[in-house]
């Protein structure tokens, strides 16, 4: 197994067992492990409970892509980043 192999296996498996971690609210849309084992999990909602049942800070940005503006909301469990993206309704924020 070379090295990038092996980074992938463990980001999977580190991703697997923070599934399995997460509360019933967290609705997650997709997760992925990138070819240097780094993970991410975007949840379609829940990233407050699960900041609140692990005290994680979430950390906002504001984000404008094809003409929407967003709330990228962001915070790290276990080295895995959960983020959540939040549409900003027209005329607001």
């Amino acid at each position: 197994m070379n090295a990038t192999t092996k980074l992938c296996k463990e980001g999977l498996l580190k991703l697997a067992a923070l599934l399995d971690k997460l509360p019933a609210e967290a609705d997650i849309n997709r997760a992925s492990v990138e070819w240097n084992g780094t993970a991410d999990v975007l949840l379609s909602k829940g990233l407050d409970e699960v900041a609140a049942a692990y005290g994680l800070e979430i950390r906002e940005r504001r984000c404008e892509y094809e003409g929407s503006c967003n709330i990228q909301r962001t915070a790290v469990l276990g080295g895995i980043t959960l983020v959540q993206i939040v549409p900003i309704p027209e005329g607001g924020v």
